[in-house]
């Protein structure tokens, strides 16, 4: 379907965020946890500070990087009637996730799922017409918590012929689950040819790539799986309260993952994500239905035409 549009931004002033943006990735930087990613990013012509983890990149960079993210991106399933073409002035819808606590549908009672929650969600999510992408929904609570994205991965193959994202939480679960992801497809070739799931990684606020995020994207990028790059910065708590300044700070861990997927395999495909809420000042709780991060997920679906690139975004 056609979504609605809400245009907060002229195009000069979505150039000056860009301009922002690419100096602040320039004169500031952003930490990089990974080895690996601070080689990759040294090789290309960054500054970088080892001792402080801290890469400086340069504006060639990220405005190469734009240019060669795939303009379009088809969310392949198992199913190819349940593809998903991401293209501009196309909305679809996906549930949400990861709960760590659920109402029993029988009980009433709140409780820790279980993996037949996962499988019965999974299940339901399938059924429905209006999600077009699996979200993983709940996490297992009986398995170690360092696997469970796997048990997750597991669920969505046995239950959904959708596309998924999932976001993995290792190198080591990123290629157990593209082998289960080879198997379904009848093999490596058919699942590079149209990848099964996408997965998720989430900068941490402020301008910080954590080793686990890195080099589990680097991981995905070479078994052939599609990634969805997720800032989730807390206005007031980890980003300024400001929703302006938040939004260049976004962009920035945003962009500079950009670069360094496609540095890993130019023409990637990349998609521009945000969960980016605000912070109750009085309870310090993440106001996740707030008109603040709607307003913010507007921003940031302009950002990404801007670009030219698919975007997702946090409904509330």
């Amino acid at each position: 379907m056609e979504g609605i549009g809400l245009n907060m931004f002229t195009y000069d002033e979505l150039y000056d965020i860009h301009l922002a943006t690419l100096d602040v990735l320039w004169n500031i930087g952003c930490k990089v946890e990974s080895e690996e990613a601070v080689e990759i990013f040294d090789g290309a012509g960054c500054t970088i500070d080892r001792a402080n983890h801290n890469v400086k990149i340069p504006a060639y960079l990220v405005e190469d990087a734009l240019r060669s993210i795939p303009k379009t991106f088809r969310a392949c399933g198992r199913n190819p009637e349940n593809d998903w073409l991401n293209e501009n002035n196309r909305t679809g819808f996906v549930n949400f996730g990861e709960a760590v606590q659920m109402i029993d549908p029988y009980t009433k009672e709140i409780r820790k799922p279980k993996k037949k929650d996962v499988d019965d969600v999974t299940r339901f999510c399938e059924a429905m017409d209006q999600i077009i992408i699996f979200e993983r929904a709940l996490g297992p609570s009986e398995v170690d918590p360092d696997v469970s994205q796997v048990h997750i991965a597991e669920s969505f193959y046995n239950n959904c012929t959708k596309h998924a994202y999932i976001g993995m939480n290792r190198p080591e679960n990123m290629r157990a689950v593209a082998k289960m992801g080879y198997v379904v497809s009848g093999g490596e070739d058919q699942f590079r040819q149209r990848p099964l799931f996408s997965q998720s990684t989430d900068p941490v606020s402020p301008l910080v790539h954590s080793k686990g995020a890195t080099d589990t994207l680097i991981q995905a990028i070479r078994c052939g799986v599609p990634a969805k790059i997720n800032s989730m910065g807390l206005c007031g708590g980890t980003t300024c309260v400001n929703l302006a300044s938040t939004l260049v700070t976004h962009n920035a861990e945003m962009l500079s993952m950009f670069v360094l997927a496609q540095l890993v395999k130019k023409g990637h495909p990349l998609v521009y994500g945000t969960s980016t809420a605000i912070m109750d000042l009085r309870t310090t709780t993440a106001c996740v239905g707030s008109p603040e991060l709607a307003l913010f997920s507007a921003a940031c679906a302009k950002m990404a035409q801007f670009y030219n690139i698919p975007v997702w975004v946090a409904g509330g």
